[in-house]
């Protein structure tokens, strides 16, 4: 064993020394082992590879749905604040504060959050349509996107936090979510001034940089394989459309912005322009419901790997231009023909008034010319979105989906609303109708009514994400789980709900009574008629927001396998369907055919 030991020892040392002719050779003994024989390889069948299986791809939830989702949930956080406010000040009879104040403020920062996530879901929808669902926005189309969603969370903040360190509420340019220029006082600090400055401008920067940001990248997006913008298909009626009401929309807000900065740092006034683009600006603000009609019209026809019918198209257009041409007259007017605003008192309408009468009846027939498209135009989309038929023909349609029928039942309460205020409009400037009490009367009713479609809008924005990336998913042939349509169903009944209750107190009601922001104000004699209309304004909250909440879950929950239309929670279903919300609210979809 000694020998063993030590010839390991010398074969190691020897091992580890460099050879060369300097080194001593290997000792005669080490000669005398045996040399060993090659043993054989051991032929190991081969193993055939076991194939991977092959886990389906989930494409994630868009970027522009994101940022609808926190959009609404910053619309839930305030109104369910400002309700709650309201309705203590209303049973404790505790005059308004600087709560509400700040509150009616934060809600005033949500205007352009409709109009923005139209744009985000026109731009997602122009992608899906050039890449076959495989791709999304350019990144930095979806950073311009997030940039312009925590922009408006950013004004809101600021008006509910500043308050709490200043003292003093922040105010906003009257129609707009840009704040007002903060004043330099002796008794503040000038880091506040600074700090608050400084977040002004940056919060427009990102936001008329982030619109501009995600218009020019859904006009220059390159699908994968793609080399020439020119041999794209051009964008279709309803994102065209969609694009040009989001440019004149926010093209009027962006020039109110740069006079008011003007005037800051010059000290010169522009009363008559900005006049002028205030009344402008109040032309679009059908803009965001109408570009979610035009949006849902494509939806439908792009489930059936088609286009709307052409003569729904031209409906698009026609809308599109009568909008446009109602906000060019609101500028031409008092531009060129010296016209003057004039406040209605009744109906708080600013019109203009021409020096020369002959040109004031000339412009008559061009507002109901405008009149007539607009609302024909919307009446005819709506129309072709029941009676569209895919190319394959009448068997090959799919009936329309639940979500679309909630989305035009709120356009139908939406524009009815608005027609029947421009109806009043028009009345009041009779002097026979001017000093009726019933006509008064039926206005305040459907002011009251109209303060009730504040959430249609950013409400069927979430439905058509929601649809859409069920249809993203399950390649155009799923749908939102069942009780993700049930949510649906809830929020639409709550609106619907809340609409005919708000006019019909108001048409009931001897005296209305409006506060210094224009909204109606229910005041019952009957303490037990007040709290059962209470009642019913948070059943309607309830059902608003769970209704909201689902929507927002199932959007994040919903998998290939799950984006039946049936759904995976039946105890949910089962229970709402039990009730009258679970079912769709009357619509279109239940007038006879003939």
């Amino acid at each position: 064993m000694q020998i063993v030991a030590l010839l390991c020892l010398l074969s190691g040392a020897l091992a580890l020394t460099p050879v060369g002719d300097e080194h001593v050779e290997l000792h005669a003994a080490s000669k005398q082992i045996p040399e060993l024989k090659e043993i054989p390889e051991l032929k190991v069948p081969e193993m055939k590879e076991i194939p991977k299986l092959k886990v389906p791809e989930i494409f994630p939830v868009p970027a522009a749905s994101r940022c609808v989702v926190i959009m609404c949930c910053q619309f839930m956080i305030i109104y369910t604040a400002l309700a709650l406010v309201r309705t203590y000040q209303e049973f404790t009879s505790t005059p308004k504060g600087k709560v509400e104040f700040g509150l009616r403020a934060a809600a005033q920062t949500l205007t352009y959050g409709p109009m923005l996530c139209v744009l985000f879901i026109a731009c997602r929808m122009r992608v899906e349509f050039l890449s076959d669902g495989k791709d999304q926005p350019q990144l930095w189309v979806q950073h311009c996107m997030y940039a312009l969603t925590f922009a408006v969370l950013a004004s809101t903040l600021l008006v509910l936090c500043v308050p709490l360190f200043t003292g003093k509420p922040l105010p906003l340019k009257l129609g707009t979510c840009d704040l007002e220029r903060p004043v330099e006082e002796e008794s503040e600090s000038k880091f506040m001034f600074y700090a608050l400055t400084s977040a002004r401008y940056l919060i427009l920067l990102a936001l008329y940089g982030g619109i501009g940001g995600v218009i020019v990248g859904s006009c220059t997006y390159l699908p994968p394989g793609a080399t020439n913008l020119i041999e794209l298909p051009a964008p279709g009626a309803a994102v065209m459309c969609t694009m040009i009401l989001a440019i004149i929309f926010f093209s009027t807000q962006f020039i109110i912005a740069v006079c008011r900065s003007y005037t800051e740092f010059t000290g010169l006034e522009f009363p008559k322009t900005l006049a002028m683009m205030d009344s402008a600006a109040t032309t679009v603000e059908f803009a965001p419901m109408l570009a979610v009609l035009f949006l849902s019209a494509r939806m439908r026809a792009l489930q059936h790997d088609s286009q709307p019918q052409e003569w729904a198209q031209r409906c698009m257009y026609a809308c599109t231009g009568a909008m446009c041409l109602t906000t060019i007259m609101a500028i031409a007017v008092p531009l060129a023909l010296g016209g003057t605003p004039k406040k209605n008192e009744i109906t708080q309408e600013v019109t203009f008034q021409v020096p020369n009468a002959l040109f004031g009846y000339m412009l008559v027939p061009i507002r109901f010319l405008s009149l007539v498209g607009f609302y024909g135009g919307a009446v005819g989309i709506a129309y072709s979105i029941f009676a569209f038929e895919a190319p394959a023909g009448p068997d090959a349609t799919l009936p329309v989906s639940p979500t679309v029928q909630c989305i035009v039942n709120m356009t139908c309460q939406f524009f009815f609303v608005y027609l029947i205020l421009t109806c009043m409009h028009t009345c009041s400037e009779f002097k026979c109708c001017r000093d009726r009490v019933e006509l008064m009367q039926l206005f305040a009713a459907v002011q009251n009514a109209k303060a009730t479609l504040a959430f249609a809008p950013m409400l069927s924005i979430l439905f058509i994400t929601t649809r859409m990336y069920a249809l993203l998913i399950t390649d155009k042939k799923g749908a939102p789980p069942a009780w993700v349509q049930d949510g649906m169903f809830m929020s639409t009944w709550s609106l619907l709900i809340s609409f005919l209750m708000c006019l019909g107190s108001g048409l009931v009601m001897d005296k209305v009574d409006v506060d210094e922001d224009g909204n109606v104000v229910n005041k019952f004699s009957n303490q037990y008629i007040a709290i059962c209309m209470t009642a019913i304004r948070y059943l309607t909250m309830f059902l608003l927001y769970g209704g909201m909440v689902i929507v927002i879950v199932g959007l994040f929950v919903m998998t290939p396998e799950t984006a039946n239309g049936h759904g995976s929670v039946p105890f949910v279903s089962e229970a709402i369907s039990a009730t009258p919300v679970g079912q769709p609210p009357p619509g279109p979809a239940l007038l006879p055919k003939f």
